[in-house]
């Protein structure tokens, strides 16, 4: 009798029962933080496969009140954390998170790379795979069309997280804050390349379109699962002295969170080389900050921004 093969062991399975073999998936959506993949599916619940990065986050958001879930992630490998410094709880192989009737966003740290089993009778890995996956693939092209060095979105999000951790913001204004500052110029990708990368000043028709951007992005964002940052995204070029675009809003009018991403692109944009102009050291770029406290930026934003820089940005100069 001869051995049996992948495929025979495949045609042997009964009716009904389906193999997705290791490395495969249904469906697979990757992006720099991590990967999931799709398991299984049917009757109302999603089986994912996970993986996040070290440095990244994993952030349990409520359910629709009309249709309440109950979500379960089960670590396979790495280290998550919740709570700050030596008091943080870890959690590890083995753990498991049940989720149900969750009122405000939980986030946790990932402390090592991490490998996670994610079971919820909310099926989202469409919604995953439509909104989050797309729209983090256009700001990319932005990143690239804009003539930004690469990782642009990813320091302006690991920079504006950190200084709304430092601000104390709740939960679910971090998440919001996280997908707003790498998303923020994503309305830029309407606005034509030969009018991003021109090599001289813009007419002022050219200059009328550039400031729409952040409204086509609110626009880009609003019908998507990441509805809840598309004010942030049209905010994050409007300054506390009115001069800002699209609105020209002052104040208490300019959402926080709009500020925090706001004076994290201005450092990131002085900090890293342009085609026009060679990049300024960190303390260069932070006495320019300081210099717009008050004046367009909220002070208490640029000290938060101040105190956390050097931490979540490892490349900043420290002298």
């Amino acid at each position: 009798m001869r051995a049996l093969t992948e495929a025979d062991a495949l045609s042997e399975l009964p009716a009904g029962v389906r193999c997705v073999r290791a490395g495969e998936a249904i469906e697979r959506v990757a992006s720099k933080a991590g990967t999931v993949r799709l398991l299984a599916d049917g009757h109302g619940t999603e089986i994912v496969e996970g993986t996040l990065s070290r440095g990244e986050r994993l952030t349990l958001v409520p359910g629709e009140s009309t249709r309440p879930a109950s979500e379960t992630y089960y670590l396979l490998d790495g280290l998550l954390g919740w709570g700050e410094g030596e008091s943080a709880t870890r959690f590890g192989p083995g753990d498991c998170l049940a989720v149900e009737d969750l009122h405000e966003p939980v986030i946790f740290s990932v402390l090592e790379d991490v490998r996670f089993l994610y079971v919820t009778t909310a099926p989202s890995f469409q919604q995953i795979s439509n909104s989050l996956h797309d729209l983090m693939d256009l700001a990319d092209q932005v990143e690239i069309a804009d003539g930004y060095t690469a990782g642009h979105c990813r320091r302006l999000q690991r920079l504006a997280y950190a200084t709304g951790l430092t601000l104390g913001l709740e939960a679910s204004r971090l998440r919001a804050l996280d997908a707003g500052a790498y998303l923020h110029d994503i309305g830029k990708i309407k606005i034509p390349t030969r009018v991003l990368q021109k090599p001289g000043p813009l007419t002022a028709t050219e200059w009328a379109l550039v400031k729409r951007h952040p409204v086509f992005g609110r626009e880009l964002l609003e019908p998507t699962s990441l509805r809840h940052a598309a004010a942030i995204v049209e905010q994050h070029h409007e300054r506390i002295d009115g001069s800002g675009y699209p609105y020209g809003l002052s104040g208490d009018a300019v959402l926080v969170e709009a500020s925090i991403v706001a004076v994290a692109d201005t450092y990131d944009a002085m900090t890293t080389d342009r085609v026009y102009r060679r990049a300024l050291s960190h303390q260069a770029a932070l006495a320019e900050i300081l210099r717009l406290a008050g004046r367009q930026l909220p002070i208490n934003v640029v000290s938060a921004f101040e105190a956390s820089v050097a931490h979540a940005e490892p490349q900043a100069d420290p002298d």
